[in-house]
């Protein structure tokens, strides 16, 4: 039994909507957190993006996290030299280098089980022999 495929829209859609969930969520308790932990609900976004629709929907995810997270979760740029501080340059470069790894991860999960999926197909057809 081969699994059943979903449309772009749909993966594109699940990770729109993760998204926004984990913004909620976020933003709910936005007075508790102040500045501290800005993406944490957004990696969870970012995997069940990758999970559910791949490559794609994982980085749109990954992405519009990071957007928001910095936008009205950080606390707000110097003004006068433009630049992040510590904190800030470590938190995005952390959320950066997780959910890019999630995102490939997931990525060659999904390449392999159609790798997989196709040899599957040949086999019950009987184009090649299982070894």
């Amino acid at each position: 039994m081969l699994i059943r495929k979903s449309t772009g829209l749909q993966r594109y859609s699940m990770a729109i909507i993760a998204v926004l969930v984990a913004f909620g969520l976020r933003y709910g308790i936005y007075g508790t957190l102040d500045h501290r932990i800005p993406f944490a609900f957004f990696t969870t976004s970012t995997l069940i993006a990758a999970w559910y629709g791949g490559l794609g929907p994982g980085m749109l995810a990954a992405l519009a996290g990071l957007l928001l997270g910095d936008y009205f979760f950080l606390p707000p740029h110097q003004s006068d030299s433009g630049t992040l501080g510590e904190v800030e340059r470590t938190a995005i470069g952390a959320y950066a280098m997780t959910n890019t790894l999630i995102v490939l991860l997931f990525w060659r999960l999904h390449s392999r089980l159609r790798e997989l999926e196709d040899e599957l197909s040949k086999v019950q057809r009987g184009e090649t022999q299982f070894r």
